[in-house]
């Protein structure tokens, strides 16, 4: 395992100075096309990015690991949700992704070299295991009780993050035999010196071109203040009038449908508001602003922007 401290010093979050203490670590992946740590390393170092911090980077190229924070100090890496934020108690951790991705909407993406893209895959899950197993160790930890070991999407399901779906969405679109359970079992056999394996996809499907399977999910009417405000979510429901009736029970409350309209109650649409350049909106993306896959569509799609067009620029931009 290799650890190169490249403390993001000019970042708020780092001259905050808030320390905290370590119960836990959470997994993430950035959700663009982008293998280099160095890359986000540059951009994140700058005492104008105020979107978030993390502790450290994995790197796709070579599963360098870059450590951005004292691994102590509160990031700014998963947000809040309903019960709280997991910036209060977990160390975050980034997993970059591979070059020959490119998104097509939420979780979901082409991939020109699946070979390639698996490699790079692997090389970050297994820096991202031994790297858990080594602060496991550190703050006496165990991998495998409740809610030591997240994901963003395991924060958010616990009301501790905000809603992203990595890194699993990665490992799904690339059909690797990869998930949270297999991550956790990885690092408790790390810790005692032995080594996980799990069975990898047949070779011959290697080189071809991909693109990720959408999973089957029900429609929900999710009932919140606001669509991007899904911390205060008072349930989801697949028939609408058990939704209106639910809204209806607290004062300022609407309800959602999949893609993030408003369609309770009815409100008419309205072009007051300035609408951002997609430059401005990719620099937001790749700040976290916006969430990540299929929530990230959603959001912006709500807010009446071309995803396509925000995507293809956030590509353009961590090129």
């Amino acid at each position: 395992m290799k650890i190169i401290k490249s403390i993001l010093t000019k970042n708020p979050c780092y001259t905050a100075g808030r320390k905290i203490t370590v119960k836990g670590l959470m997994l993430h992946s950035v959700g663009c096309s982008q293998p280099s740590a160095q890359v986000f390393i540059r951009m994140w170092n700058s005492p104008s990015y105020s979107a978030a911090c993390v502790h450290g980077f994995i790197d796709g190229n070579s599963g360098t690991i870059y450590q951005t924070l004292p691994w102590n100090h509160r990031g700014w890496h998963c947000g809040s949700g309903r019960n709280g934020s997991g910036n209060n108690t977990h160390i975050g951790v980034e997993m970059c992704e591979p070059a020959t991705i490119r998104y097509t909407g939420g979780g979901t993406f082409t991939c020109s070299n699946l070979a390639d893209a698996r490699a790079c895959a692997r090389r970050t899950y297994n820096a991202a295991v031994e790297l858990f197993a080594y602060l496991c160790k550190e703050y006496g930890l165990n991998p495998m009780k409740d809610g030591v070991i997240l994901s963003h999407a395991e924060g958010n399901a616990r009301g501790i993050a905000t809603n992203h779906g990595d890194p699993e969405h990665l490992w799904r679109g690339l059909a690797l035999p990869y998930t949270m359970n297999t991550f956790r079992k990885a690092v408790k056999l790390k810790m005692e010196g032995k080594t996980g394996t799990v069975q990898e996809p047949a070779k011959a499907d290697t080189d071809q071109k991909t693109d990720t399977q959408k999973p089957t999910a029900k429609k929900f009417y999710r009932v919140r203040k606001s669509w991007g405000d899904a911390a205060s979510q008072l349930g989801a429901f697949e028939n609408l009038e058990l939704a209106k009736k639910r809204a209806d029970q607290s004062k300022g409350y609407k309800v959602f449908d999949s893609n993030g309209k408003q369609v309770y109650p009815k409100t008419e649409t309205t072009s007051t508001t300035k609408k951002k350049s997609v430059t401005a909106l990719a620099k937001e993306v790749i700040a976290g602003k916006w969430g990540a896959g299929e929530d990230r569509k959603k959001r912006l799609t709500a807010a009446g922007y071309d995803y396509a067009a925000v995507q293809k620029k956030v590509n353009e931009m961590l090129k």
